[in-house]
Order: structure tokens, then sequence, then C-alpha cells
């Protein structure tokens, strides 16, 4: 392992992996290209990690803590429900602009099977949970009624669908914001447009 203490070695290959996803995606990723570019031995990763399924859910798990804590800093500082709803919205796409990567691999098909990684599902879980507590303003999952819980789910499920949606639209470059418009207001004003149909259609 040469110039890493052993318990360095599992940070260090995150770093890398880090590094690849940003430059290449998922894709790039390998246990022995891992242990070459770092400077350990191939046997070293294995140490660490279940194959590339193990240090993509681990890489996972940290995007989606990332993510969840980006929601709940929106979350709590905005007070009023709708304004809260749409600012966690922008806030969902704008997460998707900065780690196109991160959020590819958290929402994309290259994910590890969430059943095989228990912390992996915890953190996916706790990230749509800020939704839920957004769009239903009580503070824990564990306060709400059925009856409540089944509402939020299905109130986050279609706000989470909207972002997404546009979230992929813009990191494919389908929708490209107009020069003299920040992102955000961009966002918020796709957001903000009333789908129902017009009285005179």
């Amino acid at each position: 392992m040469g110039k890493y203490h052993h318990g360095d070695v599992r940070n260090v290959l995150l770093q890398q992996a880090e590094n690849i996803l940003n430059e290449e995606g998922p894709s790039g990723l390998s246990l022995r290209r891992l242990a070459r570019l770092t400077g350990v031995s191939e046997a070293a990763p294995y140490r660490h990690f279940d194959g590339k399924d193990g240090i993509l859910a681990a890489v996972a798990i940290d995007a989606f803590e990332r993510f969840a804590e980006r929601l709940e800093n929106v979350a709590a500082n905005v007070q009023k429900h709708e304004e809260r709803i749409m600012a966690l919205g922008a806030a969902y796409v704008h997460f998707a602009v900065d780690f196109p990567q991160h959020f590819r691999l958290i929402f994309g098909r290259e994910r590890p099977p969430l059943d095989q990684y228990p912390e992996l599902r915890e953190a996916a879980d706790n990230a749509f949970d800020v939704l839920q507590r957004a769009v239903t303003s009580v503070n824990r999952r564990a306060d709400m009624t059925l009856n409540e819980a089944a509402t939020a789910y299905n109130r986050a499920l279609a706000a989470w669908s909207r972002a997404h949606g546009i979230a992929m639209l813009v990191i494919d470059g389908m929708i490209v914001p107009p020069a003299d418009q920040e992102l955000d207001d961009f966002v918020l004003g796709l957001l903000a447009e009333d789908l129902t149909a017009p009285e005179n259609s």
C-alpha cells in the first residue's frame, strides 16, 4: 500500500472515485483502475468495497446526503408553504446542474440496488423524506397520521416528478435558460406554470 495508512485508503479511493465520476461518469469506475491511480495494491480496494457496486454505493450515499442537506437548508429557511415547495424544486434542479454526474448516479440505472445496500436506501429515503415533510409542514414523518402520510407521499411524488423532469431536460441540454435570466428564476417560472386547462379551451 506504500504511502497510505490502512485507515486512509478508503477515503483516498473514494476521493479518486469522485474525480473519475465528475470527469467520466459511473462507467469510468473500476476497482482495478482506482488501485492503479491511487498507488495501492489491486487487492486493497476489495478490503473496503465489495466490487464496483460497493464503491458506487458509497459515492451515492455521500451524494444523497449532500442533496438532502441542500434541501433541508432550503426547507428550514423558507417559511411560507407554497414558496418553500417552489424553492425546493429550484434547489433540486440546481443540485443537478452543480453535480450532473452525481445526480445521474443517484437517480439513474447505474445506481446499485437499494435492497443490497441498506445505508444507500436510508440515504435515499432521507432525501425523499425532506420533500414529504415540506409538503405537509410536518417536522417529522413520525408525527404524521396515516392520511397525512399518504397525502404527503403523493404530493411529494408529484413535486419530485416535476422538478426531476426539469432537471433532466436542463442537464441534457434539451432546455436552456435565457442568457439574461438566472437559473433559479427560470426554474421557478417553470414550476409556477399553471398546468390546468384554460377556461376557454
